[in-house]
């Protein structure tokens, strides 16, 4: 999906006016009969007045202050005198604030030829206006004539300021800066704009109208792709604006509407919706519908896409076309751009014939007035190429994709992501078409270039940068153009390109320094890689504070905090790099061959691997003497509403606008209210069915046929459901006849495809010398004990109700396993302290039973976390980035708690949060959870499958027949709802 990016010029024009006007008592009169000192005085009193007012917080009053000055005005002046027109100017500024775009800029034009015919007395009064009309003319999309005229009244302003800070020389800059931006000049651009930023640095005090100036930095470096530093500059800016500007003020919605583009292009759709809301009610609340606030529901309707809301997208888009339409005309950038999300918005609820014919249209109009190097040009022909293509019509789509190719080349290099994700694309369109060995050609030599720039990010420890994000999305359409060609190889190796996930990562990180051999050596590199996750985890951090509107103390310690951590990551590249260069780059970084996968598995064994791109659903099922490879049409967006669908329908307690994607949490039910026909009825199987068939057409079912064990690995949000779950269609389907997946197999959740290589577990338990379990924390008392193991929106870790149930759990798996060495930590022991202290390298099985935490389940949590009883200096949460700081050498890892399979909190793909964070610290296997786990759900579970595995059973298999022993026998009521009998998962390598 294109990311569509509002720019802060559209309060722009606040100030530009007001803050600049001289004093009228130095004006020229026009004859020697002009107005009398006393009459000047006064209306130069009325004119301070009305200068005073903050134009943007209230146009309405702004507006009504300036007519009352120019009333006055027009008793002293003749009709047409040069000094009516300039104080008419200051209603440009209203105009335009107000929507009516195309009305400020025919006054603008008005009035500045009566400025013009003043003559040079009135000269700087006429580039005062023309300095407005730039910011209308860019609105407007007349770019190049903004351009022209910016550089003009740039180098205007600069002489009369005379060196001093000047708010209207930061002005100029920034209008300048737009213009260019507009005009496809990012990096002149962003020069521009940190020119206006320092200016208005220079003040005592940064004057208010300073607001959107800093707002368009963030904008420029994400449209750049320059994630990280859009979201440094993005934190900054919020902090900056919060320092001096009030509560609510309209400005801060500029800035809030970057960071949910920003979010959007983390791919964390849901908590965008959140932020882009919270900008349009700003917005609307000081202007109404308003060219501002409805630019804002743009982005709110790209997120509602993304989350697969597709009428609610279809409703919102168009009606911020229609006021766009009304309000700055059909043909404006702003309008243009609601249209393009209209037109996504129709092709996502399946209508794209009628969206093809949108985006044709806007498209023309572009062409008509960019030149044709311009971004949007371009971004639009590939668009029309994705939904042609996505129509069938490979034609049409090689058409698109060529002319948007031929444009790239005119301007960028050919490494250039966008041209490379380009060339993939084109090369899909045509294998498709027929030309199977010209597409080929095409993909190889852009996946060469591809696998050269992720290598260059890997070496320099970047991770989850906005560039390898565009580079695994250029790897899916490569990836379509092999498997549709029927090249296994190649398609095999793109599919690791593509898939590769922070857990995967996680685990290869992990055996860079099991393999380092020297002790001295594996810590160099655990320090670096330790560091780099620090940082990430900061960079998040910052960004969620800046969302939800954090005070800037908190901000500017986190900044602090990020600074040092990136020093730190420089310091160990460096010294890891003068011991062992060769080993800077992490290991794994070569993709496995389809031979040496299947002289992995056992001959139980196959490996489903599933691969969701933008545009299709890639397939593989492997086994030691076959490999099938399929193709569903499912896209992303597809499988993900599916996921939903069935997620919420499994678990009620999933509420809409949750905060996140996939990650659901409780609404601390009572035990009567999970067995009742709300639940039983919830469950989605049509859902449930048709994600089956994408997952397991004719060709994969055959070859994982007779396979008792599946490895699975999956990617995007199949990788936030537990694939048990998945049941063929029935004509009567119910929770007790439907065949579920984890009736056939033993199901195994790989962390990435590497997994299946790594010293795995050979299907049988071992015997374990040591068992460390920390559980049961003292908390809220027992008579409030809720049924689930999640938070609940809780306020202090210490109102978190108890869990009674999790001691006698964990003695009992203590009891199963009768490991020599047991040490079981509840109640007041079962602290930060005593883990950070323990040995847990001497561990074969380590176990959790708490409360699992998700990023804003507690104010101010913004990492998962497990809880733990505080007290002292521990706050009871045991986050992701300390369990990252643990080492451990266990075989098992038990997370007895609510979603620990869940996303972290800057990836919301599954295993990215408490489960990444544990097979990163040395945890070879985990037992993880999807969702609230009941409390006698999750003792069922978890003791039923370690009591197995303590009597040398494979904990995979122990697992599933723990399920099915729920399902079949209901040892409690509501045992047989998946509900309780899906959550946990077995990672396993």
């Amino acid at each position: 999906m294109r990311k569509h990016v509002v720019l802060a010029v559209t309060m722009a024009m606040a100030g530009v006016l007001a803050t600049s006007a001289p004093a009228l008592s130095a004006a020229r009169p026009a004859s020697a009969a002009g107005p009398s000192p006393a009459e000047k005085a006064r209306l130069e009193k009325m004119r301070k007045a009305a200068d005073d007012l903050d134009e943007g917080a209230d146009p309405a009053a702004y507006r009504k202050a300036w007519e009352a000055v120019l009333a006055y005005g027009e008793t002293l002046y003749p009709a047409g005198h040069p000094e009516l027109a300039w104080l008419e100017g200051e209603l440009v500024t209203a105009d335009y604030l107000q929507g009516d775009v195309t009305g400020a800029l025919a006054r603008a034009e008005r009035l500045g030829a009566r400025l013009e015919a003043g003559g040079p007395e009135y000269r700087d009064r006429r580039m005062e206006l023309a300095n407005a009309q730039v910011v209308i003319l860019m609105t407007l999309s007349d770019h190049d004539r903004a351009r022209k005229l910016a550089a003009q009244v740039l180098e205007w302003r600069i002489a009369r300021s005379e060196g001093k800070p000047s708010s209207n020389v930061a002005a100029a800059y920034s209008n300048y800066a737009n213009a260019e931006f507009e005009f496809g000049n990012f990096d002149k651009a962003i020069e521009l704009v940190r020119k206006a930023n320092a200016e208005d640095r220079r003040h005592e005090t940064i004057p208010v109208n300073a607001a959107p100036r800093f707002a368009n930095l963030p904008v420029f470096l994400l449209q750049s792709g320059r994630l990280e530093e859009a979201i440094e500059e993005a934190r900054a800016t919020q902090a900056t604006l919060e320092g001096f500007m009030p509560k609510g003020h309209p400005y801060l919605a500029t800035n809030l509407n970057t960071l949910a583009r920003i979010l959007l292009t983390l791919g964390r759709p849901a908590e965008a919706e959140t932020v882009s809301r919270k900008a349009v009610d700003i917005a609307v609340a000081r202007f109404g519908q308003s060219q501002q606030a409805v630019s804002y529901m743009v982005t709110v309707a790209q997120a509602l896409i993304a989350q697969g809301k597709t009428d609610e997208a279809i409703a919102t888009a168009r009606q911020a076309a229609d006021i766009l339409t009304k309000g700055i005309g059909p043909d404006a950038q702003r309008t243009l751009m609601a249209r393009e999300s209209y037109a996504d918005a129709i092709a996502a609820s399946g209508d794209r014939e009628q969206a093809i014919a949108i985006l044709r249209e806007v498209n023309a109009t572009r062409d008509r007035k960019l030149p044709p190097f311009h971004r949007d040009r371009i971004t639009g022909r590939d668009q029309l190429a994705i939904f042609s293509f996505e129509q069938g019509d490979m034609a049409a789509a090689k058409t698109a994709q060529t002319e948007a190719q031929a444009l790239r080349r005119s301007t960028f290099p050919a490494e250039d992501i966008a041209n490379l994700t380009g060339e993939a694309r084109l090369g899909a369109i045509e294998v498709h078409g027929g030309d199977k060995a010209g597409g080929l050609k095409r993909v190889e030599a852009a996946a060469a270039l591809l696998d050269e720039r992720l290598a260059r990010l890997r070496a320099a420890g970047t991770r989850r940068s906005g560039l390898e994000l565009e580079i695994r999305a250029a790897y899916g359409w490569a990836l379509d153009a092999a498997v549709t060609a029927g090249d296994e190889a190649l398609a095999f190796r793109l599919a690791q390109r593509m898939m590769e996930s922070s857990a995967g990562r996680a685990v290869q990180e992990e055996e860079a320094r099991s393999v380092a051999g020297d002790p001295q050596l594996a810590e160099l590199i655990r320090e670096r890689q330790d560091a780099a996750i620090e940082l990430e985890a900061l960079l998040d951090r910052q960004l969620r504070l800046a969302g939800r509107g954090a005070d800037a103390a908190t901000i500017e310690a986190v900044a602090g905090q990020r600074k040092a951590a990136a020093v730190r990551l420089e310091q160990r590249t460096a010294a890891l790099a003068a011991r062992a260069p060769q080993l800077v780059a992490p290991a794994g970084s070569e993709p496995l061959t389809l031979e040496s996968v299947r002289e992995a598995l056992r001959s139980d064994e196959a490996l489903l691997i599933a691969g969701v791109s933008e545009s299709r659903t890639t397939l593989f099922a492997i086994t030691r003497d076959r490999v099938s490879m399929a193709m569903s049409p499912a896209t992303a967006q597809q499988i993900a509403t599916l996921v939903t669908r069935l997620r919420t329908g499994i678990s009620p307690q999933a509420a809409a606008g949750a905060g996140r994607s996939f990650a659901l949490r409780a609404a601390s039910p009572t035990r009567a209210a999970i067995s009742d026909d709300r639940t039983a009825t919830g469950f989605d199987f049509d859902a449930s069915a048709r994600l089956h068939d994408i997952l397991f057409p004719e060709a994969i079912r055959s070859t994982i046929a007779n396979r008792s064990r599946l490895l699975v690995a999956a990617n995007a949000s199949l990788t936030t459901l537990p694939l048990a779950v998945l049941a063929p269609q029935r004509s009567d389907p119910t929770l007790r006849n439907a065949h579920w997946l984890i009736r056939d197999h033993v199901l195994v959740t790989l962390p990435s495809i590497a997994s299946v290589t790594s010293a795995r577990s050979t299907g049988t338990g071992r015997k374990v010398h040591s068992f460390f379990a920390v559980g049961a924390p003292e908390l809220a008392p027992a008579g409030t004990a809720m049924a689930f193991r999640s938070a609940d929106m809780a306020r202090q870790v210490r109102d978190l109700p108890a869990l009674p149930a999790t001691e006698p759990e964990l003695r009992t798996v203590g009891r199963a396993l009768a490991a020599p060495e047991q040490s079981i930590l509840t109640g007041s022991r079962a602290t930060e302290q005593a883990i950070r202290t323990a040995d847990l390298t001497r561990t074969n099985v380590l176990a959790f039973a708490t409360h699992g935490l998700m990023a804003g389940d507690l104010d101010g949590l913004d990492e998962p976390a497990l809880v733990m009883t505080p007290g002292g200096s521990d706050d009871g949460l045991l986050t992701a980035s300390e369990i990252m700081r643990l080492r451990l050498a266990a075989d098992w890892v038990i997370l007895s708690a609510c979603n620990t399979a869940a996303g972290g909190s800057g990836d919301d793909s599954g295993l990215a949060g408490i489960a990444r964070a544990f097979l990163y610290a040395g945890g070879r296997n985990l037992l993880a959870s999807h969702w609230a786990v009941r409390d006698d759900a999750a003792a069922y579970l978890s003791v039923g499958t370690v009591r197995k595995y303590g009597r040398g059973e494979d904990p995979a298999r122990a697992l599933r027949e723990a399920m099915l022993r729920m399902i079949d026998k209901r040892p409690f009521e509501g045992a047989e709802q998946p509900v309780n009998w899906a959550p946990f998962v077995f990672v396993g390598r």
